[in-house]
């Protein structure tokens, strides 16, 4: 794949070359709309020719699809799975935590609803993250946060998980358990969600009207400082002999039943 600026080695396999050039990957033709709906500029287009009319639809300025054989383009993708289109993108400005919080912290509009952020400072899955994503733009949430390492939202694996929910969703990197203080001020209590039998239940838990959920590690589950970061603590009771539940499985619950819950 041949980018309209400079060339980022062997077509969509070189991961390290793409983020170096500030690029990300776009597979089949859902996440490339969904991306320029986002705004993103695409640096360049790869199809089979069953796809030209649909490329050449998109009608982007200076920019010419390239059409491959099946083969060829699953070459580029580096396994047999492209959904007949291939995209670069120039990935989009990160947004730093503090601005984030400070888009959150104006009050809220009369009869506005609650407002939830998920939060998952832990995490190191990246179809999780891209589960989370999906879940928290469905059930609307307002804004993700993660920890300072970690997936990226905007790789391969996480983009498709998320069915590109991480291109239109609000996110931003927290710094530590103290980057939680901005959104704190701007009016977020933040709740670790635990298995543990002193945390609130889940299905009795009030909601406030400004809520930051805090979700852990998929293994180990929430870390003691990113714990004593949270003023509230929230569980959801398990049956059947199970001990948890999967990462983004847990929030979409939690996101689903306290949107239910809204004052």
């Amino acid at each position: 794949m041949r980018p309209r600026a400079e060339d980022p080695g062997p077509g969509l396999r070189a991961d390290r070359s793409r983020e170096a050039l500030g690029l990300l990957a776009l597979e089949g033709a859902f996440l490339i709309e969904r991306g320029l709906r986002a705004g993103l500029r695409l640096e360049a287009l790869l199809c089979v020719p069953a796809r030209e009319a649909w490329a050449r639809g998109l009608g982007i300025p200076g920019l010419e699809p390239e059409l491959l054989p099946e083969a060829e383009l699953a070459a580029e993708a580096g396994y047999p799975f492209h959904r007949g289109a291939l995209a670069l993108a120039r990935r989009p400005a990160e947004r730093g935590a503090g601005e984030l919080a400070a888009i959150l912290a104006g009050p809220p509009e009369p009869g506005a609803r609650a407002s939830t952020i998920l939060v998952l400072p832990e995490l190191s899955d990246p179809a999780n993250l891209g589960s989370a994503f999906r879940s928290a733009a469905a059930l609307g949430c307002e804004a993700l946060l993660l920890g300072p390492a970690g997936p990226d939202p905007l790789c391969r694996r996480a983009l498709r998980a998320s069915m590109g929910a991480s291109l239109s969703l609000p996110w931003a990197r927290l710094p530590g358990p103290e980057g939680l203080r901005p959104f704190s001020e701007a009016g977020y209590e933040a709740a670790a969600c635990v298995l543990d039998p002193g945390a609130a239940d889940l299905r009795s838990f009030r909601r406030p009207p400004r809520l930051a959920l805090v979700l852990g590690n998929e293994a180990f589950g929430l870390s003691p400082p990113w714990r004593a970061a949270c003023p509230l603590s929230l569980t959801l009771p398990m049956r059947g002999g199970a001990d948890s539940l999967n990462l983004a499985a847990a929030a979409a619950v939690f996101l689903y039943a306290l949107a239910a819950a809204s004052p």
